[in-house]
């Protein structure tokens, strides 16, 4: 239940910023105008009702369900060892941590030599194509003017 309440937590808080701030570009105006308070005021303003607002307010669900899941689980688990973030979140974190320590990167030398080749092969396929399309269409007007 901790893990769950974590993770819609976490999923509902990001996703409602996201939306939040994605908003903001279009009332920039009237964010200098107004502040921020008016910015506010536009963007839960019922009149202007769009599906990234109602989006906005079931990521603001998710986030207050995982909240309470979360603090349901913490209260289950008094007795235990209890983490504030999950053992299998943080494990999961580590893991990727070590996973990026075995990444082995390519020096300048390979990227050049591997970009050049495979500009050079777009150039033959994009030559080899343009070659049958003018084939296909000779044949076209052969077949056409016949």
């Amino acid at each position: 239940m901790i893990l769950w309440g974590f993770i819609f937590l976490l999923a509902g808080l990001l996703t409602s910023l996201i939306l939040f701030l994605n908003n903001l570009g279009g009332m920039i105006d009237r964010l200098q105008a107004l502040g921020f308070g008016g910015y506010v005021e536009a963007f839960f303003d019922t009149a202007n009702l769009n599906a990234g607002k109602v989006v906005f307010v079931i990521a603001v669900a998710v986030a207050v369900l995982g909240l309470v899941l979360y603090l349901i689980g913490r209260a289950k688990n008094k007795g235990e060892k209890n983490p504030i973030i999950p053992a299998k979140v943080s494990k999961f974190f580590r893991d990727v941590k070590g996973e990026f320590k075995k990444i082995v990167w390519p020096t300048f030398g390979s990227v050049v030599r591997n970009t050049g080749m495979v500009l050079l092969v777009c150039a033959i396929t994009a030559a080899l194509i343009v070659l049958v399309d003018l084939g296909l269409g000779q044949l076209v007007d052969l077949l056409v003017n016949l």
